[in-house]
């Protein structure tokens, strides 16, 4: 196969593969080659130099030679080189002092300047050492440098670097832009002449007190983010803040105005929404009660009546869920609250029979406090009617307990108690046990000293994790 063939197959030229195996080999042999070059130079420059002036010391010239070996090939070409700087220091100390200086003071001479050559190798390898890692470092520095200006130039994220400006009592009240890659000057619509500016002297004036706020928080090393309008540009962003030093921050900043505009839109139809189910579950209800007062017979009355119980049931809980702008929780105690209250009033003519409720606060999602409700309902309505026949004066217990294995609903009287087994088996009973299925729970009935119904569901968020506009 051709040289030209080999080219065209994708494989290397055979000179270039041969240079490639002999480059190693003439790395490991320079420094050896310069250690005999540096001591050659330096012999030819001793016997010239020696002919001129005849008192020349002889080690004067290898001392450079064996720093400069050390320098090119580390400890081994030093050595070398300190070996070839001894033996001809050796042969013109023997050849021209041998016969007027006596041999012991020409070998202690060779002895020191051994001692001394071996200390100046040491050295110039060291520093060789020390000036490769340092070019390492450098290139490494370069690399990095490099990456970062890249990801700095091209992230698509504002990024800044900034330092705080404190007043007399420390605290922040300004900053000095630093350093704004490309898409934060995008962002902003201004040149890059603001960096190395104070904020107050931007057209955008004075910083929002909020996110002096959370610079001053940032600035204790923990991570910061907020969510901040720029009157300046009109838009929304989200501002990261991260501490890089003893008083600078870097800051992240992602325009979301896209997003707040669909969150908006979003809550405006939610609010449409509501609006809609309101009215319609009100007109429902206002029917079924309308039907319920022109019917003559009592038993559908009261069946209507019980239809129209369940309806405001699902509206109280619709209301709480539109009260606290959430589409997944709900402040169950509360609604439970407002639920016993209008039992109260819709069901209990006088004070013969009140309802009381223990209920410690309690956040559920919306697919358990629907069926959850209207089990209370049901079972409080029963209990209002059967419990306590006139002129028999009682209460209704209703509980609401979160205790760290589950939440326990309970609902309880001392009335008369359940007329029997077969009560398992009527339409509100099949009810209540569709629901507490629904939710995943256990319900257990207990017959003596009245009636008492206690559902158990899984844990439920504790008190202190509920926000505390749910508890208004």
């Amino acid at each position: 196969m051709t040289q030209s063939s080999a080219e065209g197959r994708g494989m290397p030229p055979r000179g270039s593969a041969r240079f490639a195996s002999i480059r190693p080999l003439a790395k490991r042999l320079a420094g050896p080659a310069s250690a005999v070059v540096f001591v050659g130079v330096a012999m030819a420059a001793r016997v010239l130099l020696g002919n001129l002036l005849p008192g020349l010391t002889v080690f004067n010239l290898y001392y450079p030679a064996i720093l400069a070996a050390a320098l090119v090939g580390g400890e081994a070409s030093a050595a070398l080189a300190l070996v070839l700087s001894a033996a001809s220091s050796w042969l013109i100390l023997h050849n021209a002092q041998g016969l007027l200086v006596p041999m012991a003071t020409v070998t202690l001479n060779l002895v020191i300047f051994v001692l001394a050559g071996a200390f100046v190798g040491a050295v110039g390898a060291r520093l060789r050492r020390l000036l490769r890692r340092r070019r390492r470092d450098i290139l490494r520095l370069a690399d990095r440098e490099a990456r970062y200006r890249a990801l700095f130039e091209g992230v698509s994220e504002g990024f800044a670097l900034i330092e705080g400006v404190r007043d007399d009592q420390g605290k922040i009240v300004d900053f000095v832009l630093l350093e704004a890659n490309p898409a934060l000057i995008e962002m902003f619509k201004v040149t890059s002449a603001v960096v190395g500016r104070l904020r107050s002297e931007y057209a955008f004036g004075p910083a929002d007190p909020e996110y002096l706020q959370a610079c001053e928080r940032a600035f204790g090393r923990l991570p910061v983010r907020i969510e901040l309008f720029s009157t300046a540009t009109q838009r929304w962003y989200d501002v990261r803040l991260s501490w890089v030093g003893e008083n600078r921050l870097a800051q992240i900043l992602v325009d979301i105005t896209e997003r707040k505009v669909a969150e908006n839109r979003q809550v405006e139809m939610f609010d449409e929404l509501n609006h809609r189910v309101k009215n319609n579950l009100a007109a429902v209800s206002a029917m079924l009660s309308m039907q319920a007062r022109a019917a003559d017979d009592v038993r559908l009355r009261e069946q209507l009546n019980k239809a129209v119980d369940r309806i405001e049931t699902i509206a109280d809980v619709h209301a709480s869920l539109y009260r606290v702008s959430s589409t997944d929780q709900i402040d169950f105690a509360g609604y439970l609250k407002r639920l016993c209250d209008r039992l109260a009033t819709s069901l209990l003519d006088d004070d013969r029979v009140r309802i009381e409720a223990d209920i410690d606060p309690t956040m559920a999602p919306l697919e358990e406090a629907v069926p959850l409700g209207l089990i209370v309902n049901e079972l409080v309505t029963n209990a209002a009617k059967y419990a306590y026949p006139p002129p028999v004066a009682g209460v209704i217990h209703v509980a609401l307990h979160n205790t760290p294995e589950a939440l326990i609903l309970k609902v309880s009287d001392e009335g008369r108690g359940l007329p029997g087994p077969d009560t398992a088996s009527g339409i509100g009973m099949r009810l209540v046990r569709s629901l507490v299925q629904q939710c995943g729970g256990e319900l257990q009935i207990d017959r003596e000293r009245g009636a008492s119904f206690t559902i158990r569901l899984r844990e439920h968020a504790p008190p202190d994790t509920i926000p505390e506009s749910t508890l208004l």
